[in-house]
């Protein structure tokens, strides 16, 4: 097992963030949200085409492959601007119980790496990531303008808000099936 649970770091500020939402506003797309079998979702879930935004999140992709290379080394598929990404929106009362986003009914690829950008532009209480390796691990500075990167494989939840919305970008990254 790979030693790296997950990777987080501050990469925009908040004039950025509210910049980037504004463009996903103007840019969101139809698609169907797929919550993971026997969770309970609740959040609100939006969609956007990368193309829009994709200059804007630059430093997040260059971060999540960084991340890839230095920790885990998967076998990954290049982003094309068409992928779709999640736009979630937790208001008061939301969360998202245990689950793994990782997909084994493809014969072809996997998901491999979720990655999340946190665009809220207010402060917010609740909401903290939580990831499972072992012991329930909370993950630390996931704050405004930071990402986080971790394996799909591994349990998360989205504790329940209790004040304020948290809004977050969704980008699964996917790779030719683990062998």
């Amino acid at each position: 097992m790979r030693k790296t649970l997950c990777n987080v770091s501050p990469l925009f500020n908040k004039e950025q963030v509210q910049n980037i939402n504004k463009v996903i506003s103007n840019n969101l797309t139809q698609n169907n949200d797929n919550p993971s079998n026997n969770a309970i979702k609740n959040s609100q879930v939006k969609f956007v085409r990368m193309l829009p935004i994709q200059s804007l999140i630059l430093p997040f992709i260059d971060f999540i492959f960084s991340v890839n290379n230095h920790y885990y080394g998967f076998d990954l598929f290049q982003l094309t601007g068409s992928k779709i990404l999640n736009y979630n929106t937790y208001n008061i009362g939301e969360k998202y119980t245990w689950h793994i986003d990782a997909d084994m009914n493809s014969p072809i690829k996997d998901i491999k790496l979720t990655c999340l950008l946190n665009l809220s532009e207010d402060t917010y209480q609740g909401g903290d990531l939580f990831l499972f390796r072992n012991k329930e691990i909370r993950v630390e500075k996931f704050d405004p303008g930071s990402v986080v990167v971790f394996p799909s494989f591994i349990d998360h939840r989205v504790e329940e808000i209790t004040a304020g919305k948290r809004n977050t970008l969704a980008i699964w990254i996917e790779g030719p099936k683990f062998r």
